[in-house]
């Protein structure tokens, strides 16, 4: 049923589910769950249809609309997202892939047998060394793990270690280097200048050997894009940005949204990490491979403020547009991986709010409006708009309204990504939400706003209203599903008025002194 209800009974629920191999190839910044994106992709469109995502990003859109049968779609601006889902359309022959991974691997033992090696504290044999453990520029560890014990070691180094640590490396010719553009994701680098200097000398030399290797592949595009990504995806592992915390936090990752030094930080061995992408590279392929994606999936890079499609030739978006601001800066967060591809971003253009580069919010609300312009212009008359955004800045929040609503577009839902997110139970609608919502939108003429301009959103009022409707549907009255409507209601009442209302905190808390004070019963409850 395509209406309000409809889509909360049908989606309203949904839990982001583990990330299938084909989705865990490669880190991007805000990526979607898979499923709810596929959900969402099968509620409002059908077998044959044209699906559509003007923000593609990592690919989830367009690859899961292509395995559902539609015909899918996707644009970005960032040619690094181009490549990755270019790359997940058209996945190599696995066992083509593993015997060349293996082959990089080989060839770049004699770098790491010569630049990660220990000696055995325990037997005194030549041992591979897994990683080492800095405290600023200070070594700190060696660990490594020998046959003699089969235990994994964490020694302090010795003079032998500081000495090859020390050792002058020349880079491999060619290895990819350059300026560093300050942003605002670059402000944590403190004096680092070059991209090399974010690598310590001999994993930088590493880097450029496996990348050297991968050039060989070139005459195979599928088998050198998958490649290319593999080294990408372990990139940072490989430079100076993995905090050294002792085995906490999930493991050794870039886990932060900007380039940062930590203080304390580990150089990691390259050939091992690569061999573990190279892993989830192939079982990502596996996934992939042997279904009809690349004759239905059209990924290329656009500025989708003029998107190449004819009028009403779309019959569903799904889309998760730039959230602008200290959220994601993709762009900037794509450079080390879009250098090492050998691309580059036309970041002047990119649609961001970024005052430290001087994109202002005027700027980002002006993309954003030109793209749901187009947007407007390639659906279906009466057909769907799907839109998650997630951003704690109420300006950010004004800009993806004013777009969708100048282009005509109904808001008929708002939903929590995960309704158990408790994340929202805490947000303060004057910040705007800080959790990903869900925002389904009808393409049509928009209702001219009834209410008068000093008209307020008076909470008792509405979820006195709410608690009535939810009564005579028969559906449970708790704090947490009130709540859950007052987010949808709020929303639409923002939407078609057209005015942030300033003094309006719709909070859990709110919502359950509200239900107090009217007496409901039986007792809400605050389980989520």
């Amino acid at each position: 049923m395509l209406n309000r209800d409809g889509i909360e009974a049908e989606l309203g629920l949904l839990e982001a589910e583990t990330w299938p191999p084909r989705h865990n190839v490669h880190k991007y910044w805000g990526k979607k769950p898979a499923n709810v994106v596929r959900s969402y992709i099968e509620y409002f469109s059908a077998a044959g249809d044209t699906v559509l995502d003007p923000f593609c990003g990592s690919g989830v859109t367009p690859i899961e609309a292509a395995l559902l049968g539609r015909r899918a779609i996707g644009f970005d601006f960032n040619p690094f997202a181009v490549a990755l889902g270019q790359a997940l359309a058209t996945p190599p022959d696995p066992r083509e892939f593993k015997h060349a991974a293996a082959a990089i691997l080989k060839a770049v033992e004699p770098e790491i047998a010569d630049l990660f090696h220990t000696r055995c504290r325990d037997c005194g044999r030549p041992v591979v060394v897994r990683s080492f453990g800095y405290d600023g520029d200070r070594l700190a560890a060696v660990r490594y793990r020998c046959a003699c014990t089969r235990k994994s070691c964490d020694v302090a180094p010795d003079d032998d270690d500081i000495q090859l640590a020390a050792r002058v490396i020349d880079p491999v010719p060619g290895t990819p280097d350059a300026d560093i553009m300050f942003g605002w994701e670059m402000r944590k680098l403190k004096s680092i200048r070059r991209w090399s200097q974010l690598f310590t000398p001999r994993n930088y030399r590493i880097a450029g050997a496996i990348r050297a290797e991968i050039q060989k592949y070139g005459s195979s595009p599928a088998l050198h894009g998958w490649l290319s990504l593999t080294l990408t995806a372990g990139l940072a592992q490989f430079t100076r940005m993995i905090a050294d915390s002792s085995g906490a936090g999930g493991g050794p990752s870039w886990k932060i949204n900007s380039y940062w030094m930590p203080e304390k930080w580990q150089e990691l061995n390259p050939h091992w990490y690569f061999e573990n992408r190279a892993a989830k590279s192939l079982t990502g392929i596996v996934d992939l491979f042997h279904r009809p994606i690349a004759e239905r999936a059209d990924i290329r890079q656009c500025d989708s403020r003029s998107l190449p499609l004819a009028d009403h030739s779309v019959d569903y978006i799904f889309t998760d547009p730039p959230y602008g601001g200290e959220g994601i800066q993709y762009g900037e967060l794509s450079m080390l991986w879009n250098l090492w591809l050998g691309t580059e971003a036309p970041l002047p253009r990119e649609i961001a709010f970024n005052p430290v580069r001087k994109l202002s919010a005027e700027h980002y609300g002006d993309g954003l409006s030109a793209v749901f312009a187009e947007a407007a212009r390639v659906l279906r008359p009466e057909r769907w708009l799907t839109v998650t955004f997630a951003n704690k800045t109420p300006e950010v929040w004004d800009a993806l309204m004013g777009a969708c609503r100048n282009a005509g577009f109904q808001l008929v839902t708002a939903a929590p990504m995960k309704r158990s997110a408790p994340s929202l139970t805490e947000t303060t609608m004057r910040q705007a939400p800080k959790a990903d919502l869900i925002l389904s939108f009808r393409k049509g003429r928009r209702r001219a706003a009834s209410r008068a301009p000093s008209d307020r959103y008076l909470l008792p009022r509405r979820v006195e209203k709410i608690v009535t409707a939810m009564r005579a549907a028969g559906r449970p009255v708790t704090a947490s599903t009130v709540f859950d409507r007052v987010t949808i209601d709020w929303f639409s009442w923002f939407y078609d008025g057209g005015d942030r209302p300033e003094t309006v905190t719709p909070t859990l808390d709110e919502v359950e002194k509200t239900l107090t004070a009217l007496g409901v019963e039986p007792p809400v409850s605050k389980e989520e």
